[in-house]
């Protein structure tokens, strides 16, 4: 792959400008969990959005089969937060080039969502919007944790659980959503569908990582 190809040698189209830290910023922080005997460990999925055929598409994973949390899902690379990560965004991308290879200097971080609790309750879960002009997968596809890498356009994903138009591919996706995975596609596609509510508000994407 080119220098050119990758998503830090862009400027991102004005969607993904759109998608912001002062954008997503308009859904309320969830506050702390409530006490429990065991805590939620915190974790981070990465919500990687390019230009498709289609329109917006979202690169999501297939579980491999022989897990024992959600086998044979779509669902966002991710994981638990280690102790060397700086921020959610780091742990996303982190996760990202173990589980798939990603090259983070082929990404740019815009924002976050607001955290969601996997449905277990074991995991306080940041998603990390990003954008990349090219995903460019350098390392190996771990295949105990993923079968497949999708790029899937993201009216097909909404169409899956019932919040979109219908495509040839919904069909077949609308088994593999997991639950807080369609949460997560349902709280882009309010962002996607009115991206500037205070255009005085925007600030500009991430910098480039390092």
């Amino acid at each position: 792959m080119t220098k050119s190809q990758n998503g830090n040698d862009h400027e991102p189209p004005e969607w993904a400008r759109s998608l912001t830290l002062a954008a997503v910023g308009r859904y309320p922080q969830s506050g702390p969990p409530p006490k429990e005997p065991v805590a939620p460990r915190t974790a981070a999925v990465l919500v990687l959005l390019t230009d498709g055929p289609s329109g917006v598409q979202v690169l999501l994973t297939e579980r491999a089969a022989g897990l024992r949390s959600y086998p044979g899902r779509l669902s966002f690379p991710g994981g638990s937060r280690d102790p060397a990560d700086a921020d959610p965004a780091g742990t996303a991308l982190r996760e990202a080039h173990e589980e798939i290879g990603l090259d983070q200097a082929s990404v740019r971080i815009l924002g976050s969502l607001p955290t969601f609790r996997d449905p277990q309750g074991k995991f306080i879960v940041t998603p990390v919007l990003a954008w990349s002009a090219c995903p460019d997968l350098t390392g190996p596809v771990s295949p105990d944790e993923v079968a497949k890498v999708h790029q899937v356009a993201f009216r097909d994903l909404s169409a899956a659980h019932g919040t979109g138009q219908p495509s040839d591919g919904s069909a077949a996706l609308a088994g593999q959503l997991g639950e807080m995975t369609a949460a997560i596609i349902d709280a882009v596609a309010v962002l996607l569908s009115n991206p500037k509510p205070n255009d005085s508000n925007n600030i500009d994407p991430e910098p480039p990582r390092d």
